[in-house]
C-alpha cells in the first residue's frame, strides 16, 4: 500500500529532499518536510500523515517523546538514522523499525512498505 501522505522530520537538507524525490516516485501525492520538532508538532495538529520518516536526533533535540505520542495517536513512523541499530534507544523503541542512513531509493520505499503493513 502507498501512502498518501507522509510527513518527514528530517534537519539533513539533502536527506529529506532525497526522501521526497523517492516518495514522489512511489506515487505518494503529499510530502510535508519539516526539521524540528516544534514544526513536527505543528505539521501533526494541521493534518494526520498516513506515516511519519523520523529522525532521532535533531537540531532542537531527541524525537524519543514524538515518537511516543505518534504511537499513542497510532500513527505508523519509522526511524531514519545513522546510528545503526536501536541498541542505544529507549526500550520502548527496541523494536520501531530503522532505516540506515545513508539510504538508497529501494531501501526507502521497501521502508515505508513495511511501516503501511
Amino acid at each position: 500500500m502507498v501512502p498518501q501522505r507522509v510527513l518527514i522530520i528530517e534537519d539533513e537538507y539533502l536527506v529529506a529532499m532525497d526522501a521526497e524525490a523517492c516518495l514522489q516516485s512511489m506515487g505518494v501525492d503529499t510530502v510535508e518536510i519539516v526539521t524540528t520538532l516544534a514544526q513536527a508538532q505543528e505539521a501533526l495538529e494541521r493534518s494526520r500523515p498516513d506515516c511519519v520518516l523520523l529522525d532521532v536526533s535533531l537540531s532542537d533535540g531527541m524525537s524519543y517523546e514524538l515518537a511516543r505520542r505518534l504511537k499513542e495517536h497510532a500513527v505508523p513512523f519509522g526511524f531514519v538514522s545513522g546510528y545503526g541499530d536501536t541498541s542505544g534507544f529507549p526500550a520502548d523503541f527496541a523494536d520501531t523499525p530503522l532505516l540506515d542512513k545513508p539510504f538508497a531509493e529501494p531501501e526507502l520505499k521497501a521502508f515505508v512498505t513495511r511501516l503501511m503493513a
